[in-house]
Order: structure tokens, then sequence, then C-alpha cells
């Protein structure tokens, strides 16, 4: 799960220059509002001067004012409503208490408080404008002073603790305080900010003596001077360009905006729009849909999209190789084993994140059938079998396909996580892949079975799924090999991006090209080796080729999707989701310039962003 990060920041000398302003600070703060990262204002100044800068700032987060004297928190907390209205923990002592305790110290030694000066002094003294000045004055647990001779500061402060009090010292300003400082609110707000998110990282900036228990008290801390240094700083956290970050956030509130617009109000997700190639519900494309669901946290919409697919199973087990709008099997392909393993696998993903012990219990005589199927297609090499392969090209399928079986182990193992045991030997099937999918050089693509023999070792993209679903770690060697194999061959030399497989004579759908699905696979494989270089190649492919944030099922150069409309033609293979494709393909504006982009936008692709962008931010954006 990803960690959300939380910016605490002080203000004065830190956020903001010496004419109080952070302008300097803009590019970070631009960013900061683009990946929806909280800023927390923690100052020495007030309640009053604060909620002006958060006015400046456009920022509707909690803040912590006067050295940690109080927190103040939005009534509809997490939220960007209702600005001003608090819920207020006070850690810091009275201002009045405080005042009472001061003119005593004021009596024994020359200091100069806040509350000695007029609006005008203060201005003057301060830098600030008057009404600013005025601000500053509306003090409420603290009481800045000058100390008119340094001489004296070990007998102020020795006083000071007299009575029982505290004392700071921010870039100017001494300050009388209570049993309070920025630490201690900040962790606070940092356990509230846990108990919503699970999973935080907090990061601090400040410039002086009173911030140094703020910097202690969060993963990440900023000495900084000025908001400069405060921008680098920030910029350099987040490690990504602002035009990149934005143009990813972008894109990653369209793919979830299309997921929620393809989703039916029975749970459905459509694999495209109605108007699309794909008016249906493929429990392959559903179920990678769910798991970019679950991962953005939208639990309510994948159960939905569970409970819809669940009620699709078959006698046997299994699922439809496709279903109508109403959950009806509208299946034209054998069944496809990895549909079953797929959705297992999803099904155990939901209820390791949500804890839903209810629809577990509920599902649990469906799961159990589903995984009774599996284990009845374990042949005697300890492989799975199924009819139909992910790519569904006729030649290659039925067999021990490499997809499938990395589906089927991957939703046994996460089915173990969550309590739903089998009597399937996990490690028998990996050591099976290991044996007679691995060709010394990559894993290949898969056995076949129905005829006299035969094995398919070309590379496929599909293969990374042994990664992808667990059965291997991305730092195995094998996958680190196949993943070489899959860059080497698949790369489209001319458009960029990953093909699912070579250019193979009647096998190009919509004519030979990169699939953005398939490239966001190979992109995780080297986000979570931490190879932020590579990671960036693929995802900036990505970005690059989406048009109007809309991601298409793949892309071709329009000289090879002509060659193929030509072949299927003459072969009267033009059936009539494919005359759809074609006339939707021909009338998009990149067309004119050579490319043709099939099916956009496609809901797996959609998907697959959204699991990868959430993936790059934990691991480079938060760290």
């Amino acid at each position: 799960m990803q960690k959300k990060r939380i910016i605490f920041t002080d203000l004065d000398g830190t956020l903001l220059d010496e004419k109080y302003s952070f302008k300097k600070a803009l590019p970070a703060l631009k960013i900061i509002k683009e990946l929806d990262i909280p800023l927390i204002i923690c100052s020495s100044k007030t309640r009053a001067e604060i909620e002006v800068y958060k006015k400046k700032l456009d920022n509707g987060h909690a803040f912590i004012s006067e050295n940690g004297g109080a927190i103040f928190i939005p009534l509809d907390f997490f939220h960007k409503k209702n600005h001003g209205k608090y819920k207020i923990i006070e850690l810091g002592k009275k201002y009045k208490s405080l005042i009472r305790i001061f003119k005593k110290i004021k009596q024994q030694i020359p200091v100069k408080g806040f509350s000695d000066m007029t609006s005008k002094e203060l201005s003057k003294n301060s830098g600030l404008n008057l009404k600013e000045a005025k601000l500053s004055k509306k003090r409420e647990y603290d009481e800045a002073f000058i100390l008119e001779n340094k001489k004296d500061e070990k007998k102020l402060l020795k006083l000071i603790k007299k009575y029982k009090l505290n004392y700071t010292k921010g870039g100017k300003y001494y300050h009388i305080l209570g049993d309070n400082d920025k630490g201690k609110a900040v962790k606070i707000l940092s356990k509230l900010y846990k108990k919503k998110y699970k999973k935080i990282l907090t990061i601090s900036l400040g410039d002086a003596k009173n911030d140094l228990p703020m910097l202690k008290s969060t993963n990440k801390s900023f000495f900084v001077k000025g908001p400069s240094e405060w921008n680098q700083d920030i910029i350099k956290l987040l490690k990504m360009d602002n035009k990149e970050i934005k143009k990813a956030e972008e894109l990653y509130r369209e793919s979830i905006n299309i997921l929620k617009k393809l989703q039916l109000k029975n749970g459905a997700i459509l694999a495209s729009f109605p108007k699309g190639r794909y008016p249906y519900i493929y429990p392959r494309d559903h179920s990678v849909c769910i798991l970019a669901l679950i991962e953005a946290r939208l639990f309510t919409e994948a159960q939905k999209a569970l409970s819809f697919i669940l009620k699709s199973q078959n006698k046997d087990g299994s699922f439809p190789q496709r279903l109508d709008k109403k959950g009806r099997d509208a299946s034209y392909k054998p069944i496809q084993l990895d549909n079953t393993g797929l959705i297992l696998y999803a099904f155990a993903r939901y209820i390791l994140e949500t804890n839903d012990k209810k629809f577990l219990n509920n599902n649990l005589k469906k799961i159990n059938k589903a995984i009774e199927y599996i284990k009845s297609k374990l042949n005697k090499k300890n492989l799975f079998f199924t009819p139909n392969s992910i790519h569904e090209f006729p030649p290659y399928e039925e067999g021990l396909e490499v997809w499938a079986n990395a589906t089927c182990y991957g939703a046994l193992k996460e089915l173990e996580f969550i309590g739903v045991k089998n009597k399937i030997d996990l490690n028998k099937i990996k050591k099976s892949i290991n044996k007679y999918l691995w060709n010394g050089k990559y894993f290949i693509k898969n056995i076949r079975l129905k005829e006299s023999s035969s094995v398919v070792v070309d590379i496929d993209a599909s293969s990374y799924a042994l990664a992808d679903f667990r059965v291997f770690n991305d730092d195995n060697e094998k996958i680190k090999k196949t993943v070489r194999e899959i860059e080497k061959t698949l790369w489209h030399k001319k458009l960029g991006g990953i093909c699912r497989y070579k250019k193979v004579i009647g096998r190009n759908n919509g004519g030979h090209g990169p699939w953005p699905h398939f490239t966001l696979m190979i992109c995780r494989h080297f986000i979570r080796l931490g190879n932020k270089k590579k990671a960036d190649k693929y995802l900036n492919w990505i970005l690059k080729i989406a048009y109007k944030n809309k991601l298409p099922e793949h892309i071709a150069l329009k000289k090879d999707f002509e060659e193929w409309v030509k072949n299927y033609k003459k072969a009267g293979l033009l059936r009539k989701d494919r005359k759809i494709m074609i006339k939707n393909i021909r009338k998009n504006k990149l067309y004119k310039k050579g490319l043709a982009y099939s099916v956009l936008p496609l809901a797996w692709p959609h998907a697959e962003f959204i699991r990868t962008w959430i993936l790059y931010k934990e691991k480079f954006l938060s760290s």
C-alpha cells in the first residue's frame, strides 16, 4: 500500500523569506498540490496570522500555531472544505497565565514582549506590515519577546524554569510557553493522519532552534534557510520533474474516472465504452480493474465488481470467457484458466486490504469451488493446463501456458494469506515452472500438449507475470534475464513501448505494435528493483503516447495497420467488432499522423497505470 506523505513546515525563514514571501517556493508548492500532499503549517505565528497564509496558499489542511500551543483541525478532517471551522487540541498554557508570569520576569530582567508593543512598534521591529503586526499580537499560547541585553540570557532562562515554564528561540524572537513544542504537536497530528491513511511518511522543514523538536519528530527532515532552499529540497525529495508529475497525476485521475464510468450499477466493468470494440465484461480485464480499485482504496467499487463476477461462476467452478452487461455468458472462446486465477487473486487482495470477513464468509463456497476447478487442471508435470492462452492465438493455445500458471499460483498463494487453504503443493508447481518453462535464457511462452508435442520458445511479455504474481521475486536472476530478453526483442524500434509478442504473420490484430498494459508491467519490474532511470523510461513513454489522457489497447504504424486490414478483409475475418475498431482508428486525429490507436480508451491499460503510478510514488516519491 502506498504511503501517504505529510509535510510539516515552519513559515518565517523557511517557507517565507525576509519579505514574508513564498514566491521562490512556488514550483515545489505546485508539485505538492498536484500530488495532493497535505501541507501542515507549524509555526510560532498566531492562528490569525497562519490563516492569512493558508488562504494565500489555498491550504485547507490542519495547522499548528504558536510553537505547538494548539492544533487546529478542520471539522471535516482531511477534506478541503469549511475553512475556519476547527476542532482545537490545546497543548499550551493560556496566554493570560503566561503574561502574568512574564510581568514578574520583566521586573527582574529587561525584556520586551509583543504585549508591550503597539502594532506600529511591532511592525517597525519585525518588518511586518501594520495589518500583519496586529494579527501577530493576537496571541493565545505563546509570548514572543526581545531580550534587551544578551548578557542576561542565562539568568532569564533560569527564571523561566523557576516559574515552571519553557522557552525557545525562533529566528529573531525568544518565546515563553508552557509544556508544549512543535514536536509534540506534530506527533499528535501524525497519529491522526496514520489512523486515516494507515501508512504515512512524514517530512518537516525548519530553520531555527524552535523547529528542532519538529524536525526530530518526522521520518525525514530538512534544515533550510529560506524558500529557495525549501523549494530545492522538496523537488529533490520528490525526484521527478514537475511537468511529468503533473501529467502522471492527470492520467491517474482520468484512469480512475474511466474505470468509474465503465463500471455499471450492477458492478460490472466494461472493457471499453459501448461504442468501442469491447462493450462486454471480460473476467481477465475485469479482475485487473478490481486490483486497480483495491490499490486506489476504492473498496466499495471493488466489492461491487467482485460480487458481480462471482455470480457468473459456472457449475464446475470456472468462469466464462466473456459476459454481457447483465452477467450472462457471452463467450466466443473456450474457458480461460487465468480468468479463474485472476478472480481468486483479486478476491484475496480485497480481503487482505479490507479484512472484510463477512464478504469472505459469504463467498467462501464459491472460492473453494473455484480452487477445486483450478486443481482439476493440474497435470502430471505439476503445471496448470489451459485451453485458451492470454493472447487468444489458436496455434499457441491448449497448453501449459506461463501466464495461466503465474495467475493460478499467485491466487493460491494469496488465498493462503487470508486463511483459505488448499491441498495443492505450491512448491512443486514452482519447481515445475523452473524446470519446464525455463529454456536456459528466459521463461518461455508455453508447452503445447493437444497435438503430438511442441514447445513455444518465443519470448513473450506475459512471462513477466511470474514476478507480477509473486511466483518469483523481481530480483530473481531468471526474472531479470527474462525481462532483458523482453526488452531486447519486444521493444518497438520505431514507436517504443513493449509489444506483447514478436511480429508473426496472421497474428497481429490491428497491426503489430506496442501495448501500454504490458509496457506498464515491465515498468513495475524496474520500480520494484529501485531502478528509477529504467522505470522513468517506460513511464515517460506511457505519458507520451497517452492521447487526451486516454490509453489505447495498442498502437501500430498506419502502414502495419492497413496491411492487417487488407489481409483480414481478404480472409473474410472482419467481424462486426473489428469493423467498429477500424472505423474508430481511422477517424482519430493521430491516424493522419501515421499512427493507429486501437480501442481508445481501454480499461485494462488504465487499470495497469493506476497500479503502476501508485507503486512508483510509493517507491520513489515517498522516500
